[in-house]
């Protein structure tokens, strides 16, 4: 090895190194967010639910809770596709408040079982029914539940069930829950639920399903539930005759936000929410539910640490847990060079030549920019459009968005997108290609499309290699520390072997996919003559600017109109976009980063497409 290899080693090794250590300072400062610097327990337990399948859940139990000193709970459903791990933030600020806390990872999601039908609530009952039965160190007296969308429909689906014995049975009813918090579900009369607990009611200014749940009031924003007339029946449901007859259709007699109607004491306080800091996709990440929660569950339960709700430590654990997951984005760089080293894997290791082509002229640079304009602007314009294929291609009736191996709804939205993406791409490649780099002298064999069956294989090997290593840092994390590494709804994650499985399935896509842009960004916009530092930042420009505008334009309407841009669905669209400004930069940097030191296509793709897929499927939800 000359002095040169020797530098380039050194180099990836003190990467290496400063990637785990700030993998290390994630987990420990994370974990000390989430504990409360050691206040607060965390403890992964299972319960067997009565089909037998098993219900996963965190348990967030403050250290002075005891027999003698029982505290008071919170059971927080999650939303779909989500985890336990999805409501840690709201999970902690309860907790350091002195409030036990129990987050079940839903039946069919993260580590419980995958058996939808064997509880209405997805296990969500069976842990309410668990913690007011078989611990001691909480208070009885005073449970509150809790959900978020999917979750909070769960809420409403216990709380029926309570209303319905309530009615039915009273002689025999026994009231487990004294609050209950409803976020940001899709409306329907809660006259069904129980009475004689406090209840909650939320919805984003922004969530699209406060258009899409209530009848519109002239005049009005669409997301201002002050002049709901389903807000007013719900504080008359626990306060009757708050409103009258004439104020229910009458948009100058408003319900007060936050304000509580009725009493906690009393058992019949009626609160409805409406925070302006959200939209649905973020509500989990949101200062101002995170306040709510805080604030409700302390009037209608007692925080034994009354701490201010306003007082937040989560945007420290927010911060901690995204850098763990940045950072084994970035080990991926130099654990692969330096694998690159072993003999199996050396023919891999042939540096990228210069550039076979440039740009020469003012027009040559004229339909460059107009090429990255299209290829930049037309996928996320058309993502709206294009994930409403799903049904069409991974559903063999045609109905939902799943099928029978493609189960996973959220990652058929985005590998459906990155199939139009990718050949769209292709096509532009193509065209660029014959326009420019044809006249210009270049070649496609240039761009080392051709690969042999030998080094195939050491890619493949290679890229498991790779993301083994990363995956047992996730192991580390979660096995020593309790944690994992995630930036709002992208993490990495333990994961079942079933749920392994499934990911896998998808891998093929998300390789495709940086293929092609492998073959754009590492081949046809490399240009002789332009640094390599200035032209990495052209690439990370073009796979990035068209969908920060775009998610722009979308957020900037929304915040002025409360509306958005076409059908309220398609704020699924513009959050998948927003996750891939994250993943484009990150694919374009590691892909270039891997190629120049192998001039090799493919190996930075099956990298980072096969970890990246991970990310994306860290948890999947079977259809109901």
């Amino acid at each position: 090895m000359n002095g040169g290899q020797m530098m380039k080693t050194k180099k990836s090794l003190i990467a290496l190194l400063i990637c785990l250590v700030l993998c290390l300072t994630s987990m420990v400062g994370t974990r000390f967010f989430l504990t409360d610097g050691g206040k607060v327990e965390i403890n992964d337990l299972k319960i067997a639910i009565a089909s037998g399948d098993t219900v996963r859940f965190l348990e967030y139990r403050p250290v002075g809770a005891s027999a003698e000193n029982p505290v008071p709970a919170v059971v927080y459903s999650p939303g779909n596709d989500s985890t336990a791990e999805s409501v840690r933030l709201c999970s902690a600020e309860l907790a350091r408040r002195g409030f036990a806390v129990y987050v079940p990872d839903l039946l069919s999601a993260g580590q419980s079982s995958e058996s939808t039908g064997a509880s209405p609530t997805y296990g969500f009952d069976e842990l309410i029914n668990y913690v007011y039965t078989n611990l001691p160190y909480v208070d009885s007296t005073r449970i509150g539940i809790a959900g978020y969308s999917k979750g909070a429909g769960n809420v409403m689906r216990v709380m029926t069930q309570y209303g319905d014995e309530q009615r039915n049975s009273p002689e025999t009813y026994v009231k487990k829950v004294d609050a209950a918090l409803i976020m940001a579900p899709p409306y329907s009369s809660l006259a069904p639920l129980a009475t004689g607990i406090n209840l909650g009611f939320g919805a984003g200014l922004y969530d699209p399903y406060s258009r899409m749940s209530y009848a519109p009031v002239a005049g009005y924003w669409p997301g201002d539930l002050s002049v709901k007339t389903e807000m007013k029946e719900v504080v008359n449901l626990g306060v009757p005759g708050t409103f009258s007859d004439a104020d229910m259709t009458n948009p100058d007699v408003k319900v007060q936000i936050g304000h509580a109607y009725g009493s906690f004491a009393d058992n019949n306080a009626r609160v409805v929410y409406n925070p302006s800091d959200s939209t649905h996709g973020s509500g989990m990440i949101s200062s101002e539910f995170t306040r709510i929660t805080v604030s409700f569950f302390s009037d209608a339960l007692g925080a034994p640490d009354p701490i201010d709700p306003a007082n937040q430590s989560f945007p420290l654990l927010m911060f901690f847990s995204a850098l763990g997951l940045l950072a084994i984005l970035g080990l991926t760089v130099p654990l692969t060079l330096l694998l690159l080293k072993v003999p199996v894997f050396s023919a891999l290791q042939q540096p990228a030549g210069a550039p076979s082509s440039g740009l020469f002229s003012k027009k040559d640079w004229l339909i460059f920019i107009l090429a990255s304009v299209i290829g930049g602007f037309v996928p996320p314009i058309m993502a709206p459009v294009i994930i409403q294929q799903t049904s069409k291609i991974f559903s063999l009736t045609g109905q939902g968005q799943t099928g029978s191996v493609f189960v996973y709804g959220v990652a058929n939205n985005v590998v459906v997108w990155m199939l139009f993406s990718g050949l769209f791409l292709l096509a532009m490649f193509f065209l660029f290609y014959n326009l420019i780099h044809k006249k210009n002298g270049a070649k496609l064999s240039d761009y080392h499309l051709k690969i042999s069956l030998a080094n195939v294989g050491r890619v493949l090997l290679l890229a498991a290699c790779v993301v083994l290593l990363c995956r047992s840092v996730v192991w580390f994390a979660d096995y020593f520390f309790k944690v994992d590494f995630r930036l709002v709804d992208l993490s990495l994650s333990m994961m079942k072997w079933s749920h392994l499985k499934v990911s896998l399935c998808y891998v093929p896509f998300f390789v495709l996919y940086w293929c092609i842009n492998s073959l754009i960004m590492n081949g046809c916009n490399r240009f002789k003559g332009m640094s390599e530092g200035f032209n990495l930042f052209l690439c990370v420009l073009c796979n990035v600017l068209g969908t920060i505008v775009v998610v722009a334009v979308y957020y900037t309407v929304l915040f002025n109109t409360g509306v958005g841009i076409g059908a309220p669905t398609n704020w699924k669209a513009y959050m998948m976009l927003s996750y891939m400004i994250v993943s484009a930069t990150a694919g374009t940097i590691i892909n270039r980063k891997i190629y120049n030191a192998t001039s090799n296509l493919y190996l930075g793709p099956v990298v980072f497409g096969t970890l990246f897929t991970l990310i994306n499927t860290a948890v999947y939800t079977l259809p109901a």
